[in-house]
C-alpha cells in the first residue's frame, strides 16, 4: 500500500514541480533573451519530470523505510523521527529535480530554488531533532569493538533540536564554502568561469539537509560522474560545455542510497581533523587532476556522420 501511497504522491508533486519548471524557465529565459522552447519539448519535459519523481519517490521510500540504507549504529531516531526524515529527503529531492531540469534547460540554477530551500534545510532540521543522518561530531578514535562504541558528547542528546540545526548549518557553511573554493580554483586553472554561483548555492543547500560530512562526499563523487558523462556526450552531441549542477544532484541521491555503506567505509576519517584535512588535500588534488583531464576533453576531435549525397559517390 505503502508504494502506491507514494507513486501517487510522487506523480502529483511532478506535476506542481512541472508547473514551477515552466514559470522559472520562462523567467529565466526572458532574463537572459534566449529563445523560449516549444510546446513538444515543454510536454516531453513534463512527462519525464513527472514519472522521474514518482520513481525516485517510490524508491527512496523503499530504501530508507524497508531497506534501512541510512542506519548507522551511532544515529538512532524514533520510528516517527525515521518517517520525517524520509519525507526531508524527498523535499530535498523534488528541488533537486527542479534545479537539475533548469539548469539543463537555461544553465542557471536561480536563488528562487536554492535559498527556500536552504531555509526549509535549517528549519526542518531544528523543528524535528531527528533528521540528521549523522552527528556533527563523533570521535571513533574511542571505539572499542564489543566493550564500547565511538565519543558522542551528551549535550547531542540533551539539546536534540540546537544539535540538529548545529548540524544543518556546518552542512550548508562547507557546501558553499567548499563549492565556492573550488569555483574560484577552477576558474584560474581554465582561464574562465566554469562554476556559476547556482553552484555553490545549491551545495548550501543540499548541506543544509545531509550535513558537513556528507556534503564532502559529494563533493567527491560530483567531478567523477561529470566527466565519465560528458564525455559520452561530447562524442554523441560535440558539446563543449555542460552544467555541473546536475552531476552535483547525481552524486546527492547516489549517497542517499548509499550512506549507510559510505559512512562505514569514511567514518574513522570524519572523527579526525587531521584525517579531515588530508582528505580535503587529496579532494582538491583530485579536482585539480580532473580539471586538466577537462582541459583535454574540450580538445577532443568530434567527427559527425554525414549521409552521402547523389553527387559524392561512397567510398
Amino acid at each position: 500500500m505503502a508504494v502506491w501511497i507514494h507513486c501517487f504522491v510522487g506523480i502529483m508533486v511532478g506535476i506542481m514541480l512541472s508547473v514551477w519548471l515552466e514559470i522559472l524557465s520562462l523567467s529565466e529565459r526572458s532574463a537572459l533573451r534566449m529563445q523560449s522552447v516549444s510546446r513538444s519539448v515543454r510536454w516531453q519535459r513534463t512527462v519525464v519530470l513527472v514519472i522521474l519523481t514518482s520513481v525516485l519517490f517510490v524508491c527512496l521510500s523503499g530504501a530508507e523505510q524497508v531497506a534501512r540504507v541510512l542506519e548507522t549504529p551511532e544515529v538512532q531516531p524514533s520510528e516517527w523521527g525515521r518517517a520525517c526524515r524520509l519525507y526531508y529527503h524527498l523535499l530535498l529531492l523534488s528541488l533537486l529535480l527542479v534545479a537539475t531540469a533548469l539548469d539543463f534547460d537555461c544553465f542557471v540554477i536561480p536563488d528562487q530554488i536554492t535559498v527556500p530551500g536552504m531555509v526549509l534545510g535549517l528549519l526542518g532540521a531544528f523543528v524535528i531533532g531527528e533528521l540528521q543522518i549523522c552527528h556533527l561530531w563523533v570521535d571513533w578514535s574511542f571505539a572499542i569493538p564489543q566493550l564500547r562504541g565511538p565519543l558522542i558528547p551528551e549535550w547531542y542528546d540533551q539539546h536534540r533540536h540546537w544539535h540538529a540545526l548545529s548540524w544543518s548549518f556546518a552542512g550548508l557553511f562547507m557546501g558553499g564554502a567548499v563549492t565556492w573554493c573550488a569555483r574560484e580554483l577552477s576558474s584560474r586553472v581554465l582561464g574562465q568561469e566554469a562554476m556559476g554561483f547556482g553552484d555553490v548555492t545549491l551545495m548550501a543547500m543540499i548541506g543544509s539537509f545531509l550535513g558537513w560530512q556528507a556534503i564532502l562526499i559529494v563533493f567527491l563523487l560530483a567531478p567523477i560522474a561529470g566527466l565519465t558523462v560528458g564525455v559520452m556526450i561530447k562524442f554523441v552531441s560535440g558539446k563543449t560545455y555542460l552544467p555541473y549542477g546536475p552531476w552535483l544532484s547525481m552524486a546527492t541521491v547516489f549517497l542517499l542510497f548509499r550512506w549507510g555503506w559510505l559512512w562505514r567505509l569514511t567514518r574513522v576519517i570524519f572523527s579526525d581533523w587531521v584525517s579531515v584535512a588530508i582528505l580535503a588535500g587529496i579532494g582538491g588534488l583530485g579536482f585539480v587532476s580532473l580539471l586538466g583531464l577537462l582541459l583535454l576533453y574540450r580538445k577532443l576531435p568530434v567527427y559527425k556522420i554525414t549521409k552521402p549525397t547523389v553527387d559524392s559517390p561512397m567510398v
